[in-house]
């Protein structure tokens, strides 16, 4: 299964990086993305593990790398992460706001 990562996912893992460079400093920022990255490796072995977000976009699903939610969808060839959000924003003015849309 091939990994495709959307604009808005790519662009998350930036902001993310970013904070934690901010805040702690730029090697912590670049482990913590390895393990997020390997949170997704999990997820494409098992495509299936994460919980249905029907209700945020067709299709979509979450799995967690605490405290961030990965969202994605999967299709018979493809992993599309679609986004990467704290968990504390909030999922359905995202998606109201076409926040899952790729």
């Amino acid at each position: 299964m091939t990994l495709h990562l959307t604009d808005a996912a790519e662009a998350d893992l930036a902001e993310i990086w970013a904070y934690i460079a901010t805040e702690a400093n730029e090697i912590t920022a670049t482990r913590y993305l390895e393990r997020i990255t390997k949170t997704i490796d999990v997820v494409r072995q098992s495509p299936l593990i994460g919980t249905t977000r029907d209700q945020l976009g067709t299709g979509l699903r979450v799995t967690f790398h605490h405290p961030y939610a990965i969202y994605y969808q999967v299709t018979q060839r493809r992993l599309i992460v679609v986004r990467i959000l704290h968990g504390a924003r909030d999922a359905t003015a995202i998606a109201e706001q076409g926040g899952f849309v790729h």
